[in-house]
């Protein structure tokens, strides 16, 4: 079970908020979680965490699939045509994979469970 800053699990309200930020990549993505951030990081530590976890992995995810998306293509050109039936079906599959994994976020904060994205969670807590 997470626990807020005074050491109490957080309350509906706070798991709302923590579970839309990450819900958000359905949405709006880094904007949603922006926003979050922005409005509850200084009320809950629980949400200002989560949501600054929300709002790094959605940049790198968007960051990312830009990247693949212009390797597709090149790759695309260069292969006349026939990379683009091998590597959009990969595209689409880490598209609905980071997709899942952020709901899935969702799904463990709304339920007041301590999420922590591989890698950012422990990243973002050296930098604070």
């Amino acid at each position: 079970m997470a626990k807020t800053s005074e050491g109490k699990p957080p309350n509906a309200d706070e798991k709302l908020m923590a579970a839309i930020s990450h819900a958000g990549i359905i949405i709006g993505g880094i904007l949603v979680a922006l926003i979050v951030w922005l409005v509850q990081k200084d009320k809950s530590k629980y949400v200002g965490f989560q949501a600054k976890q929300a709002l790094v992995y959605q940049l790198v995810v968007l960051v990312g699939e830009g990247i693949l998306g212009v390797v597709v293509f090149v790759l695309g050109v260069l292969t006349f045509g026939i990379g683009f039936f091998i590597l959009v079906p990969l595209l689409v599959i880490i598209g609905l994979g980071t997709l899942v994994y952020g709901l899935y976020a969702a799904y463990k904060t709304y339920s007041g469970e301590e999420f922590r994205y591989w890698i950012i969670a422990d990243v973002l807590e050296k930098k604070t």
